[in-house]
C-alpha cells in the first residue's frame, strides 16, 4: 500500500459532522482524509435541481449564523462564515404556525422580547407564561457548555436533561393553544409526547430566535466551502468510496476498507455514519454484543415525504417565513397518524425568485411519513451512482399523495393552483438511500427521557482509536452537529485548547 493512503485520520462520511471535524483536525496539521460513499457531500446538505432552480434536500434554513452566535463563531473559525450568501427571513415571523382549518397564523419571532411581543395580540394573559418560557430556553442553553462554547462539566447537562418537553410546557402555562404553538414547529426535531427532552426543543428553537437564514442557492454551499477548506490545508476527499469495512487488529482499527478493495490506514478514525450502519462495518469483539443489541434496537425519529415544487415566474407571492401547518389542534398528534388521516401536518418552505422580487420560485413541502408506507419496496435502492426505478407502483403512490398534500396546502396558498411548472417528490426511500439512516429516519436516533442512558451515543466507543460524530451523537441539525464536531476533535487536541482556537484566543500549533 502506498504511504499516501496513510492518515493521521480518517474519517467515514463526508456529512457535515464528517467535513467540519476534518477542517478542525486539518488546521491543527494533521493528514486527513473524508471517505464519502456519494458522488455529492454533506450528506443532509445535499442540494439538487429541477428546471434550474436548486432544492435543499433536508436544510431548509439555519438559525445562530447571526453574527457572534455559537454557530456563527464556529462557521468564521472554519473559515466558511464570509462566504456563505444569506437571506434573512422575518424577524417579525420566522416561523407561522396554523391549526386545522383556522385561519390565525401564529408567529415565532426573532430575538426574547420580540418573541414575546409577536405572540402576545393571540395571548393577551399569558405575558407571564412567554416570560417564563423565554428565561427556561435561556436556561437550558446555559446548562449546555459548548452551546456558549466553554468548557464545563457533564453535571451541568444533567440538571436540565432529564425535563420533558410536553410537562415542562403544561408546568409553563395551562393554555392549551399556547402549548401547542410553542411546539408547532417540532417538525424541526420530531418529538413525541411524553418521550422528548425540553433540550432539544430549547436549543433548536433558541438558535433561531437568535437568527434565521437560508443560505443562497442552497445548503450544500456550507459542504462546498469546507470542502475547499479541508484542500487549503492539505486534507483529501475521496468521493464514491463506500467504506464497508473498519478493521481492528490488536486493539485499534489500522484501516477502512471500500467496497473496491482500496485500503485507507490512520492512527485515528471517526465515524460520520449512523451508529447502526458503523455496527455492519467493524467486526471485532472490543464491540460487545451488549452495544450492538442495544444500538439495533432503538427507535428512530419518524421519516418525511418531501413535495418539492417549481412555481410559474410572478405568480406565487414570497413569503420570508415558513408555514407550519398541524391538521389537528394537539401538535404530538401528527408522529403517529393514522394511513387515511394522512397528511396529519405539513411545513411549507420558499425560495425567492431573484429575478422576481417578492415572488417565490419554488416551494418545498415535508410532511410525516412512516416508513411501514412505503416498506414493500425495502429491496430497492436508487441514488446518483446507483439508479434503479422502483416500478410503476411506487410512482403512482407517490402522485397519489402529492395530490393529497397538494389539497391541504391549496386551503392555505391558493394561488398555488395552476402555477406549478413542475414537481419531484421523495419518501422515506429516498432519505434512507441518500442519507445511509435506517428506515429514512430524519433526525436519527429518537431521544427519549423515559431511557437517558440507552438514547444517548458517546463520542467514544470501546476501540480507543475510534470515535464517533454526526446527528446521532448528541444533537440532529446544523448546530448541534457541529458542536459535536468540536466534542470529537476535543477528544484529540484537548476542549480547552479547541473553543481557545475557536474563539480566537490562541494560534495553531501547527
Amino acid at each position: 500500500m502506498s504511504s499516501s493512503h496513510t492518515y493521521d485520520v480518517v474519517i467515514v462520511g463526508g456529512g457535515l459532522g464528517g467535513l467540519l471535524s476534518a477542517v478542525m483536525l486539518a488546521k491543527e496539521g494533521m493528514k486527513v482524509c473524508v471517505l464519502e460513499r456519494d458522488k455529492q457531500v454533506g450528506g443532509c446538505l445535499q442540494t439538487f435541481s429541477l428546471q434550474k432552480k436548486v432544492f435543499d434536500s433536508c436544510v431548509h434554513y439555519i438559525g445562530g449564523l447571526g453574527e457572534g452566535h455559537t454557530l456563527w463563531q464556529i462557521f468564521k473559525y472554519a473559515g466558511i462564515m464570509d462566504k456563505l450568501e444569506l437571506r434573512a427571513y422575518d424577524a417579525n415571523g420566522f416561523d407561522k404556525i396554523a391549526f386545522g382549518s383556522d385561519d390565525a397564523l401564529y408567529p415565532h419571532a426573532i430575538g426574547n422580547e420580540n418573541f414575546i411581543e409577536q405572540l402576545l395580540p393571540y395571548f393577551p394573559k399569558e405575558k407571564e407564561a412567554l416570560q417564563e418560557y423565554i428565561k427556561t430556553v435561556t436556561t437550558v442553553g446555559d446548562h449546555f457548555p459548548l452551546y456558549r462554547l466553554r468548557h464545563g462539566s457533564a453535571d451541568e447537562k444533567t440538571a436540565v436533561s432529564g425535563w420533558g418537553l410536553t410537562e415542562t410546557l403544561e408546568k409553563i402555562t395551562g393554555n392549551k393553544k399556547l402549548q401547542n404553538v410553542l411546539a408547532g414547529n417540532n417538525l424541526l426535531y420530531a418529538g413525541e409526547a411524553g418521550k422528548t427532552p425540553f433540550y432539544l426543543h430549547a436549543l433548536v428553537l433558541e438558535s433561531y430566535m437568535h437568527s434565521a437564514h437560508k443560505i443562497v442557492p442552497g445548503s450544500s454551499q456550507i459542504a462546498k466551502f469546507l470542502w475547499k477548506e479541508l484542500q487549503a490545508h492539505g486534507g483529501e476527499v475521496f468521493r464514491n468510496t463506500e467504506v464497508t469495512k473498519l478493521v481492528e487488529e490488536n486493539g485499534v482499527i489500522t484501516y477502512a476498507e471500500s467496497k473496491e478493495g482500496q485500503r485507507f490506514y490512520g492512527k485515528q478514525f471517526i465515524a460520520n455514519v449512523h451508529p447502526e450502519v458503523l455496527l455492519g462495518m467493524v467486526d471485532s469483539e472490543m464491540l460487545r454484543t451488549a452495544y450492538r443489541k442495544r444500538i439495533k434496537g432503538l427507535k428512530q425519529t419518524v421519516s418525511t415525504f418531501m413535495l418539492n415544487l417549481v412555481l410559474k415566474p410572478g405568480t406565487v407571492p414570497m413569503r420570508r417565513y415558513n408555514i407550519y401547518w398541524n391538521a389537528s389542534e394537539d401538535v404530538w398528534e401528527a408522529v403517529q397518524y393514522k394511513q387515511n388521516e394522512w397528511p396529519a401536518n405539513y411545513a411549507a418552505f420558499f425560495t425567492e425568485d431573484e429575478a422576481n422580487p417578492g415572488y417565490a420560485e419554488s416551494l418545498s413541502i415535508l410532511s410525516y411519513m412512516h416508513y411501514d408506507e412505503i416498506a414493500r419496496w425495502t429491496s430497492t435502492t436508487n441514488r446518483t451512482g446507483d439508479e434503479h426505478a422502483r416500478g410503476s407502483d411506487y410512482d403512482a403512490f407517490k402522485e397519489e399523495r402529492t395530490e393529497l398534500l397538494l389539497q391541504k396546502v391549496y386551503e392555505r396558498i391558493p394561488e398555488l393552483k395552476g402555477n406549478i411548472t413542475a414537481h419531484i417528490s421523495a419518501t422515506p426511500l429516498t432519505y434512507r438511500d441518500y442519507t445511509n439512516t435506517p428506515g429514512g429516519s430524519l433526525y436519527g436516533i429518537m431521544k427519549d427521557i423515559n431511557k437517558p442512558a440507552e438514547t444517548t451515543i458517546a463520542t467514544r466507543t470501546k476501540i480507543p482509536n475510534l470515535l464517533l460524530t454526526g446527528q446521532n451523537v448528541n444533537l440532529h441539525g446544523v448546530l448541534g452537529v457541529s458542536i459535536t464536531a468540536i466534542a470529537t476533535c476535543a477528544e484529540l487536541v484537548g476542549m480547552e485548547y479547541l473553543l481557545g482556537r475557536i474563539k480566537n484566543k490562541f494560534t495553531s500549533s501547527s
